[in-house]
């Protein structure tokens, strides 16, 4: 199907079709579910006072996830798993979420066929990219508190063969809307396809296992990660030692992720026509494009519709330090934003989100507009003005913003690496907001094991 920009002749809309329309959009809107502003904000204290039993009740309650976010359900529920230290649990709901990405995978192609005649929103939730990658971080990281390394291999190497796969997906989502819209988007360039936090897992596990020019490699690719990616590392690459089998003493690495990641919000757009041409608006944001062919359309009419963005979560976390038994004291760096690698590559695809809400929007719109018309023949002003109200409401309703996102992964992966005398020690981990204040401490102990990567994981949302 070409885009918007082969106009078709708008069906007509029965009258009872648009009261029932919008009395059915209204009446599952108000639904209390997971993406609700209550539940959210009762699910953020929980995890603020890091009460995570208090925010799995919340996402186990009955009615919070639709049959069609099944793959949310178990993103959530995974990752919360994963934080509360329930290794084995958070593997088995994340690698259900892996399946379920790979099943709607496959029905992609019926799936973009359906989601030029309806809204995102009433679809079955696929995931974001980001997500669908970082599901193997996590598991990595489950697998290495499990004591299983071979298995965390595993899930390392599958985060590299998806970000070679999403290379693909780009390029011929690129080439669609070069063939398909007669319009041209500004793209975004900044295309993800290596990840620092990955290989820096890797690069750790293979030292553990003595492997040391394979651990030397991904030493090499987390520099390349930082120099061949400037959009997404816009920041100094942390302090990481080299390995090597000659290195004196114990290297405990801390890993800490820190404050919430992204959230969708509904941006409203608007759409005036005139002569062949529909105009693009929006407040709150700058449009690459706000023109667009319209072979057909009159001059006069006014739609509006929704889209979704990302946007960041306020953060929490300004700084993190280690503090060793001897009062040594060790502050993490950044080795991964992955709030900025999300956003980013939600922007690739935000043009074709752009372009299908408009042709949806548009079809419903004329549409509308007709129905509207027969309404004034048919019936009373005071009717035909409240049906027209309910036509537009319905239109744009339909048209809402697809806000679904996993709420419980991580903004920012912070790293360091600490010399140490011991075999066995207490190390205290201490969370500074963005003023310095502290705001939690929590002690851990450590012991070094033969074949096993000296890492100390921790997090503060």
């Amino acid at each position: 199907m070409r885009l918007a920009f082969q106009p078709k002749r708008p069906g007509s809309f029965r009258l009872y079709r648009i009261i029932a329309l919008f009395l059915a959009i209204v009446l599952t809107s108000c639904a209390a579910n997971i993406n609700s502003y209550k539940t959210r904000k009762e699910i953020d204290r929980a995890i603020t006072s890091r009460d995570i039993p208090s925010a799995l009740r919340i996402v186990e309650r009955k009615g919070m996830y639709r049959n069609k976010e099944r793959l949310l359900f178990y993103l959530d529920a995974g990752m919360l798993h994963h934080i509360h230290g329930n290794w084995q649990q958070s593997n088995e709901l994340l690698t259900l979420a892996e399946e379920t990405i790979e099943e709607l995978y496959t029905k992609s192609v019926a799936r973009a066929a359906s989601s030029m005649l309806l809204n995102d929103s009433s679809l079955e939730y696929s995931g974001e990219d980001y997500e669908d990658i970082y599901i193997n971080v996590f598991k990595a990281l489950n697998y290495i508190e499990l004591g299983d390394p071979d298995a965390a291999m595993v899930e390392v190497r599958r985060v590299d063969e998806k970000l070679g796969y999403l290379e693909q997906k780009y390029a011929r989502m690129a080439k669609e809307m070069d063939a398909d819209a007669k319009v041209q988007f500004q793209r975004s360039k900044a295309r993800f396809h290596s990840s620092a936090l990955a290989s820096y897992i890797s690069m750790i596990m293979y030292e553990a296992n003595g492997r040391w020019d394979d651990a030397r490699i991904d030493f090499d690719n987390i520099s390349y990660a930082f120099r061949s990616q400037p959009e997404l590392y816009p920041f100094t690459a942390p302090e990481i030692g080299n390995p090597r089998m000659d290195r004196k003493g114990n290297t405990l690495r801390v890993l800490s992720f820190v404050n919430p990641g992204p959230i969708k919000e509904p941006l409203e757009m608007h759409i005036h026509t005139s002569k062949d041409l529909l105009v693009l608006a929006s407040s709150g944001k700058e449009m690459d494009l706000n023109v667009i062919p319209w072979p057909g359309i009159e001059d006069g009419y006014y739609f509006k519709f929704a889209i979704p963005v990302l946007q960041e979560r306020p953060q929490k976390v300004g700084r993190v330090d280690a503090v060793t038994s001897d009062g040594k004291r060790y502050t993490l760096s950044k080795l991964e934003d992955l709030s900025l690698i999300a956003r980013r590559s939600f922007e690739l695809k935000e043009p074709m989100i752009i372009l299908k809400s408009v042709s949806r929007t548009v079809l419903k719109g004329l549409a509308a507009e007709r129905a509207k018309e027969e309404a004034k023949k048919k019936t009373s002003d005071i009717t035909s003005s409240l049906l027209s109200l309910a036509a537009d409401a319905a239109v744009f309703l339909s048209e809402n913003a697809d806000l679904r996102i996993s709420q419980f992964f991580p903004s920012d992966a912070l790293v360091v690496e600490i010399p140490v005398s011991k075999d066995e020690d207490t190390i205290r981990i201490e969370y500074f907001d963005l003023d310095g204040n502290l705001i939690h401490t929590e002690l851990r102990n450590f012991s070094f094991e033969p074949s096993r990567p000296n890492l100390l994981y921790t997090w503060y949302y």
